[in-house]
């Protein structure tokens, strides 16, 4: 064996250097990334940026870079809580085939963490929420007066424990569904409604408009009798309007006008008119004196007592008040006497009338008597474009007027939800 050293074989030689050049002139990177569990795709660009003040030198090396892929944050520093902890250098050699030199360059280790971009601003506004809760109640038992340091107590014991709900979630559920079957039905419910509207006996099943509300139910036979159409006929051209108890209405009196104005007088159609106005006279009687005799003379005049009777047996209420029984309107009473002229008026005008014949005799608005009409079930419409032209150069009188229609079969509107608009 030969004692002689074996000679190296002599070749090319590689030039070895650090990037100081690179460190010196604010070069940034590389940088070796830690991404634990889901990595982003390799095309996916980060920026790097630096802490605000570096002024001392063991921060100028402090580097925070991010990656947003649009779902999906990426945020690593090589500083803080969330640097990855360890005492090895890492370097990169970068070779150049050209002069054939090594370049090492610093190569720190960043831990990069993923953050899910919908779920972040729900996550940070719940943890706000509840250290500022505590913080504030933290402050209110240390410095708080005696009553908010109740109310704070107070909170607390009140408040709802979600989990422990979850053994009762059950019990719960079968007693809501007992007692929401028990509920009436929206048909139940209409039925009722129709059933308390203040409104004449009705046939719900009629085929024809006549029969819905008809006349004897509105005006027993025994009343139709008895109203006193020869005294109105006796007074022929000689004030015949004075026998009416009622003298504010335009309605009645144009119409009866019209009727003895021609031949043949349709005693029938005055017959309806003189109730109407009755029913007029009997509103206008204050409710304090419905039992005053002396009142009621004046009121109604030589108004039959048989239709008086009927009158408080309709439209007023008897409560008991100790031993004497007196008659009262209630709103409900008061709307049926309504309803009672409008459902008249509606047969007299063969069931096609203007919604605002009556609006000035009973001193209501409008809106107020198309409702009436409504629960009636009649239509409030427009007026068709021969009643336009009948008007001629009323016009635009015509926009505001309407009718009110009934037809069959009869329908209501349905009950409205919560308290009338004021």
């Amino acid at each position: 064996m030969s004692s002689s050293k074996r000679k190296t074989a002599e070749g090319p030689k590689v030039g070895l250097q650090y990037a100081q050049a690179d460190v010196e002139s604010g070069v940034e990177g590389p940088f070796l990334a830690v991404f634990p569990g889901v990595a982003p795709p390799k095309s996916t660009p980060f920026n790097v940026y630096k802490p605000e003040n570096e002024e001392a030198k063991s921060k100028k090396k402090r580097r925070i870079i991010e990656a947003d892929t649009g779902k999906v944050e990426f945020v690593g520093q090589n500083f803080g809580e969330n640097a990855r902890q360890g005492f090895c250098r890492y370097v990169i050699a970068i070779r150049d085939k050209e002069t054939d030199t090594v370049t090492f360059k610093d190569a720190p280790v960043i831990a990069v963490n993923r953050t899910i971009k919908s779920l972040k601003a729900a996550k940070l506004h719940v943890s706000s929420r509840e250290q500022f809760t505590q913080a504030k109640n933290t402050l209110g038992e240390a410095f708080g007066t005696k009553k908010i340091k109740q109310q704070i107590k107070s909170v607390e014991r009140n408040a709802v424990n979600v989990s422990a709900l979850d053994s009762v979630a059950g019990i719960l559920r079968d007693s809501i569904s007992a007692k929401t079957s028990a509920l009436p039905s929206k048909e139940s419910i209409k039925a009722a409604a129709d059933e308390d509207r203040p409104i004449p006996p009705y046939d719900l099943n009629a085929t024809q408009v006549e029969d819905i509300y008809k006349l004897d139910k509105l005006i027993t036979p025994a009343e139709y009798q008895l109203i006193p159409v020869k005294s109105l006929l006796e007074k022929g051209s000689n004030q015949p309007l004075a026998v009416l108890p009622y003298q504010g209405s335009t309605y009645v009196n144009d119409a009866i006008m019209a009727a003895l104005s021609v031949s043949k007088k349709d005693r029938h159609r005055i017959r309806l008119l003189m109730y109407i106005n009755f029913l007029m006279a009997f509103r206008t009687i204050p409710d304090k004196k419905l039992d005053d005799s002396e009142m009621i003379k004046k009121v109604m005049g030589d108004t039959p007592s048989i239709i008086l009777e009927n009158f408080y047996d309709r439209f007023t209420e008897s409560p008991e008040a100790g031993d004497k029984k007196k008659h009262t309107f209630t709103p409900k009473s008061k709307d049926r006497l309504l309803c009672w002229i409008l459902a008249i008026a509606l047969t007299l005008e063969n069931f096609n009338i203007d919604a605002g014949a009556l609006t000035w005799d009973l001193s209501l608005k409008q809106s107020r008597v198309n409702e009436l009409f409504k629960s009636l079930g009649c239509k409030i419409n427009d007026l068709t474009a021969t009643q336009k032209a009948q008007l001629g150069n009323a016009a635009e009188d015509s926009k505001s007027k309407k009718r009110a229609i009934l037809t069959v079969p009869l329908t209501f509107p349905l009950p409205k939800r919560g308290p009338r608009a004021k």
